[in-house]
């Protein structure tokens, strides 16, 4: 896929987008860069991450895809991630490719996937 530069955007699907934003800020220590009544953008390792409301067509939780962020220490990121009421949903675990990985439940329900590499 040569056209495939990066990923620009992971999207959050909430049931309230002004309701979880403080929730946002505190997790990723910034405001966000973009905030509108149905959408919040915040800056996060080169990428954005958007919070939307959740509707019909897509709710909050857990759906199938997962983006994983690359941590320095898996440890101290799920200590992070435990604080601000995440909980794990799978591992840690030293995977089949030599790397450490998790996933952690949000409040809202959806899942953000952790690794070291």
């Amino acid at each position: 896929m040569d056209g495939i530069l990066g990923v620009e955007e992971v999207l959050f699907f909430v049931p309230n987008v002004q309701g979880a934003k403080q929730w946002f800020i505190d997790l990723l220590g910034e405001n966000p860069y973009f905030d509108n009544e149905n959408y919040c953008a915040f800056y996060l390792a080169n990428s954005t991450v958007g919070i939307h409301p959740s509707d019909d067509k897509v709710s909050s939780g857990v759906a199938g895809q997962v983006t994983y962020w690359r941590v320095s220490d898996i440890k101290e990121s799920i200590k992070h991630f435990k604080s601000h009421d995440c909980s794990l949903f799978r591992g840690p675990i030293f995977g089949v490719d030599k790397v450490w990985i998790c996933q952690l439940i949000d409040p809202f329900g959806n899942v953000w996937g952790l690794v070291e590499k």
